[in-house]
């Protein structure tokens, strides 16, 4: 970002809040305290403005990394330079919430299905852990009707990263995915051969999921598995 947005983002720091941020995501430094809905509001601006200039400019805090992955979702442009700017984006997550706000952004991604899908299977497979979360997460946000329930299983399985921050993509994935279709989710699931870290957090989410049914919770209730580590897919 620019400097001056990266001004008024610090004029528009809470300290407590960043020390709340600071307990979410230990590690990621280089907080400045500023809330999500000033952070969106920002991008709606810079989107009317010279935002070339400002995806330019290098980043210096948390919340210019955040605010590029918002500004890139928001900016008027056409498909194949949007994607574009996906791709160089995407090497720049380095943490959940990057990642999540990032994908639910995208939504051009409910319009140029084929595009968004061929992309995410460039990362699905992965040995990076966010962007293996990348393809997670961007399918259970934009591709998950009952139509494309098969593919997005498909590209599930090829998810092999092993680190925390992209099993957990795929767990709360087919907890979405549940709430589509939960005979067909559970299905996919067992055919996928999951670590019993993944089958189990992906049953915590559907229990913990307020459009799951009651009789559907209490199944992934009874059907928790012994745990063996949070081993990579076989």
């Amino acid at each position: 970002m620019t400097g001056e947005t990266r001004a008024r983002l610090a004029a528009q720091a809470d300290p407590a809040y960043r020390d709340f941020q600071h307990k979410l995501m230990p590690g990621v430094e280089n907080y400045l305290g500023v809330r999500l809905p000033l952070l969106r509001k920002a991008a709606a601006q810079l989107a009317k403005g010279d935002w070339p200039a400002e995806l330019a400019a290098p980043d210096e805090t948390f919340e210019e990394v955040l605010l590029r992955g918002m500004l890139i979702g928001k900016v008027k442009t056409d498909p194949a330079r949007r994607l574009e700017l996906v791709r160089q984006f995407v090497p720049c997550i380095h943490n959940w919430a990057v990642c999540d706000s990032f994908c639910a952004g995208l939504r051009d991604a409910r319009i140029y299905k084929e595009e968004y899908f061929s992309l995410i299977q460039q990362y699905a497979g992965s040995d990076r852990e966010f962007e293996a979360r990348f393809a997670a997460v961007l399918l259970l946000t934009h591709f998950n009707q009952p139509e494309e329930l098969d593919r997005c299983f498909e590209a599930y399985r090829r998810i092999r990263q092993p680190d925390y921050y992209a099993w957990m993509g795929v767990a709360w994935g087919y907890s979405v995915f549940a709430v589509t279709d939960f005979e067909k989710t559970i299905a996919a699931m067992e055919a996928a051969g999951l670590p019993d870290a993944v089958w189990n957090k992906a049953l915590q989410k559907m229990r913990e999921s307020y459009r799951i049914t009651p009789e559907q919770k209490n199944w992934a209730a009874q059907h928790k598995r012994g745990q063996r580590g949070r081993k990579q897919h076989d």
